[in-house]
């Protein structure tokens, strides 16, 4: 088999990647011409949230095979750089777990309060929970999959140990919201 030089390698794994948000689109898009529009015009709110989940789910579906390949990629040419990239975004998970559940809290009897915070600091906290901590949340189950495999091709006791101190910074924050779904269902 001819070996593949890895500016090609990486040509392919970037069309598959365009390929994965296109295939994200277009699941959106077929959901959106089958919601009934009675639907759609109801709760617009809702149904930007939920083509949100579905794009992300798609996408990270479609995106798991160009992961493969970048993932191999990188443990053969850069397995330190990778793995201090996962740790870095598997520390941000918990963070942003906290975070919200912070913001969500702040009610004058229950807990920190933001209401005496200057404007600009309550502002400043409102975008990087809009666009830092609720995608990575988001995120979380597709970077689990990727932190996995990655425990899978790293060989390194020392990496894998690390690896999965970072999946547990996943699981843990996921499983806890689980858990309160699954006893909020009850009630």
């Amino acid at each position: 088999m001819a070996r593949v030089s890895k500016p090609k390698r990486l040509a392919l794994i970037a069309t598959g990647y365009a390929l994965c948000v296109g295939g994200g689109l277009a699941a959106v898009d077929v959901n959106e011409l089958l919601m009934p529009a009675d639907v759609a015009q109801a709760s617009p709110g809702m149904v930007a949230f939920g083509d949100m989940i579905l794009f992300v789910l798609v996408a990270g579906f479609l995106g798991l095979a160009p992961t493969w390949f970048l993932l191999k990629l990188s443990v053969e040419n850069t397995p330190r750089a990778l793995l201090a990239t996962e740790l870095l975004i598997a520390a941000m998970g918990p963070v942003s777990w906290l975070a919200v559940t912070i913001l969500a809290v702040t009610t004058p009897a229950g807990g920190p309060s933001l209401l005496n915070a200057p404007q600009a600091v309550r502002e400043l906290l409102g975008l990087l929970i809009a666009f830092g901590a609720i995608p990575r949340m988001v995120f979380g189950p597709v970077l689990l999959v990727i932190e996995g495999v990655t425990f899978l091709l790293v060989r390194e006791g020392i990496a894998r140990a690390l690896l999965a101190a970072a999946m547990l910074m996943d699981l843990v924050p996921l499983g806890i919201f689980a858990l309160h779904l699954a006893r909020a269902a009850r009630y």
